[in-house]
């Protein structure tokens, strides 16, 4: 009797853990299909994003009026009246002044005697000839003829001395400029020589093809920098006999390279091969943009480079020897 009573309990207690377990399992078995349909809630938006319904082609009409779909040009409602002429001068495409008519050169600071620490005088010889000085031998632009044009009409003054103390008139200037030849004179009836004469021959420009510069160097100690300032220029002459043998240069006259500022800054030079365009005559000069020699520096017995030294490689070597130590001071004077 016993025996069945404690039977019947544990079998009462088996089904009670039996129907736990089976209802733990139900609810886990719940919570799964939950969990798919809600990701399959939220992913649903997307997959309706990424795959856009199509669209039904519709066939073009041709209404003659242009929409975004189909741009059409209406001729017919184009009016000229509507356009305004463009009437400002034409360039031809590139940034450039019209001229340098107007310009006026930037003024220099005075130089006080009392700051100079170094000086030196020299003497410069520019060749109109060389390919790197070809600015100032331009055809129909060369600096001999803007000279004597600015001569001419009172712009320029030339002086006989480079100390500026003589002036030349123009008229003097060109009759310095001419050179003579002799012709002979024949009989027009014989064709025989009778006799020579000596005719004056007019002024080419091309027989002008080289200028000497004068300049001082110094050290300024207030600006506390060399200066290199040009004092006057001048053209060079060639001389040549008769018979076409050449004897020299000499000096026509002289001009004050102050006096000629206000000139050359008018004057645009333009070389198209180097694009050189928009500067003067007077940036040539103060930006040294030339091949220069120097022929004579300052001394005691004013001799040229030439006078003491015949030979043309010795001169060359003098002069070389006097850029180096212009250019040794420079270098060295902040060296301490």
């Amino acid at each position: 009797m016993k025996k069945s009573i404690v039977f019947a309990i544990l079998m009462v207690l088996c089904a009670g853990v039996t129907s736990d377990v089976s209802a733990k399992g139900k609810k886990t078995k719940t919570k799964k299909p939950a969990t798919t349909e809600a990701a399959t809630t939220t992913t649903a938006p997307a997959a309706t994003t990424s795959t856009p319904a199509p669209v039904a082609d519709v066939p073009f009409e041709d209404t003659g009026v242009a929409t975004s779909d189909a741009i059409v040009a209406d001729i017919d409602s184009f009016n000229f009246n509507d356009i305004v002429l463009d009437t400002a001068k034409p360039t031809d495409g590139y940034m450039k002044l019209a001229n340098l008519k107007g310009a006026k050169p930037f003024p220099f600071p005075k130089n006080d005697k009392n700051s100079a620490k170094f000086y030196k005088r020299i003497w410069r010889e520019i060749s109109t000839t060389d390919s790197e000085n070809r600015i100032f031998s331009m055809p129909n632009e060369t600096l001999i003829q803007f000279v004597m044009e600015g001569i001419k009409n009172g712009k320029l003054v030339a002086y006989e001395d480079e100390g500026f103390k003589k002036k030349l008139s123009y008229v003097k200037v060109m009759g310095r400029f001419r050179d003579s030849s002799i012709i002979t004179i024949t009989d027009t009836t014989t064709g025989e020589m009778t006799g020579t004469k000596t005719v004056l021959n007019d002024f080419n420009p091309d027989s002008v093809t080289k200028f000497e510069i004068k300049e001082d160097i110094f050290f300024d100690k207030v600006r506390g920098r060399v200066i290199t300032e040009i004092i006057g220029i001048g053209p060079l002459k060639k001389n040549k006999t008769t018979n076409g043998v050449d004897i020299g240069d000499t000096h026509p006259f002289y001009l004050n390279f102050k006096q000629c500022r206000a000139l050359f800054a008018a004057k645009e030079v333009v070389d198209p091969q180097r694009d050189i365009y928009n500067i003067s005559f007077d940036d040539i000069f103060i930006q040294r943009a030339f091949k220069s020699t120097i022929t004579k520096e300052s001394n005691p017995a004013n001799m040229r480079i030439k006078d003491k030294y015949p030979d043309h490689e010795r001169q060359v070597k003098e002069s070389n020897r006097i850029e180096r130590e212009i250019a040794r001071y420079k270098r060295n004077l902040w060296k301490f």
